[in-house]
């Protein structure tokens, strides 16, 4: 269950949004939550600046336990879908990564559960 926003700069064609936003689904399940697909939430919008001046920026809310090697693929991989569609550098890519306990997070009403690997 990441959520995890990218911000793009303003006037970023909608079909490259869409190849980022594929692109970072199919990331999270190769590097980051292999066994869950139904709570990957992932947004492409939007801002103001320029790349290599706050931009890009991703943002990726989590509950607890993965190890820093799945975050550090999954920014890797982002960082290559990232030069791909928009010419970024990765110098130029920030990723903040904000672990919420599962009880700060809902779904339907009701918390998700403690995050384990798929092997436990």
């Amino acid at each position: 269950m990441p959520v995890i926003r990218i911000e793009v700069p303003e006037g970023t064609q909608t079909p490259v949004k869409k190849r980022i936003r594929d692109g970072v689904k199919l990331a999270v399940i190769d590097t980051l939550a292999p066994k869950e697909v139904k709570y990957d939430y992932v947004a492409v919008r939007e801002a103001f600046g320029e790349i290599g001046d706050g931009l890009p920026l991703v943002t990726v809310d989590l509950r607890p336990g993965r190890e820093a090697s799945r975050k550090k693929a999954l920014t890797d991989a982002i960082a290559a879908i990232l030069h791909a569609e928009l010419g970024v550098d990765p110098v130029d890519l920030y990723v903040l990564f904000r672990e919420n306990p599962a009880e700060n997070h809902y779904t339907g009403g009701t918390p998700l559960p403690d995050w384990v690997p798929t092997d436990q």
